[in-house]
């Protein structure tokens, strides 16, 4: 994955790509300059992971092209670095997970709101791109049979108590009536918690594949409990000066066109895993070793998913301030509304 990013410091951007020069159409009649055929340009800051697929499948079939847009998706840390950015103009739109930070800053009065989802949980008899897993000694030895064996334990989280991770965590552990303040997070980057949970450093952790995968292949670890379907950790953000242009609905449009293109089997098709490879810095075999998430049609983004994140670190103590947010401050569904999904 996932959908699941640390809270970095600091700003740190790099161009990752520019459009596909795929076929175009009018640009003046799907949202472009006009007669000229100018394409309009939108930055885009975007965490590389194969779970934004659906900006990667637009960019390189031409989709933004055609919706008369010339999109530069260039590379962020973390959502937390980019937000702000969007914000203040300097981007257009992030393609980031969600995290506490997002509600501080709309809290802070930042000038920006979640319009979209990106990958959501598939199906629970199918292979998770993120689980929860724990320490296959303390499983073995009747310390952990269950979620309600978590309490009092250390769990890797990248990002810590106030990002994706421990929201999922949160669920779970909501399901036997613990709370995030029953266990200890531990800030890991994913490489590092199958050799955390060796050593014991910690009980267990939230974490995407391939991480949680080679632990339990490698004995060091068990599957407790995976995301519930449809959940998603992760999605796209808009500055308020370019939700309210008419560019914003066509890059909507073009992104779930990108989605559209990714459901069922075919999102592991050789052109799909060859652009989501090249996107990401990994060859298609790699992509396709890996479970993908889903992605909803329209990308229609979760507000009471979205607020039970806020509660939760409300709760936890991550966000500073008493009064939830009001969710149509901070989400946008209007532009999910306006796609237009085939027929299946």
């Amino acid at each position: 994955m996932t959908a699941v990013l640390a809270l970095a410091v600091g700003v740190s951007l790099a161009v990752a790509g520019c459009s596909s020069g795929g076929g175009g159409t009018n640009p003046a009649a799907s949202g472009g300059t006009g007669a000229s055929g100018q394409l309009h340009e939108v930055n885009v800051g975007i965490v590389q992971l194969p779970i934004f697929a659906p900006l990667y499948i637009a960019q390189a079939k031409g989709y933004f092209t055609d919706a008369g847009l010339k999109v530069n998706l260039q590379n962020v840390k973390s959502g937390q670095d980019a937000i702000p950015l969007a914000a203040s103009g300097k981007l257009d739109a992030v393609a980031a997970g969600f995290s506490a930070g997002f509600f501080s800053a709309v809290q802070s009065g930042l000038d920006v709101k979640a319009v979209a989802s990106m990958g959501v949980a598939g199906p629970a008899d199918e292979k998770p791109a993120s689980a929860l897993i724990v320490s296959k000694k303390e499983y073995d030895s009747g310390a952990i049979t269950s979620v309600a064996g978590l309490k009092g334990k250390k769990l890797g989280a990248l990002g810590g108590g106030g990002a994706t991770s421990a929201f999922y965590v949160s669920l779970a552990l909501g399901q036997v009536g613990l709370t995030n303040k029953d266990v200890t997070f531990v800030n890991l980057s994913s490489p590092d918690i199958p050799t955390g949970i060796k050593t014991g450093g910690i009980d267990g952790a939230f974490v995407s594949a391939p991480f949680w995968e080679q632990a339990v292949a490698d004995g060091v670890a068990v599957k407790l409990w995976q995301t519930p379907p449809g959940t998603s950790g992760t999605g796209v953000f808009y500055g308020g000066k370019f939700a309210s242009s008419k560019y914003a609905q066509p890059f909507f449009d073009a992104m779930a066109r990108g989605a559209q293109d990714l459901q069922g089997d075919a999102k592991y098709s050789d052109e799909n895993l060859k652009i989501i490879g090249d996107a990401t810095d990994q060859t298609p075999e790699q992509v396709k070793s890996v479970p993908l998430y889903d992605w909803f049609p329209d990308l229609h983004p979760l507000p009471d998913q979205l607020a039970g994140m806020e509660k939760v670190w409300m709760e936890f103590g991550a966000l500073k301030y008493d009064t939830a947010l009001d969710p149509s401050t901070y989400v946008d569904t209007t532009f999910a509304k306006n796609v237009k999904v085939p027929a299946s």
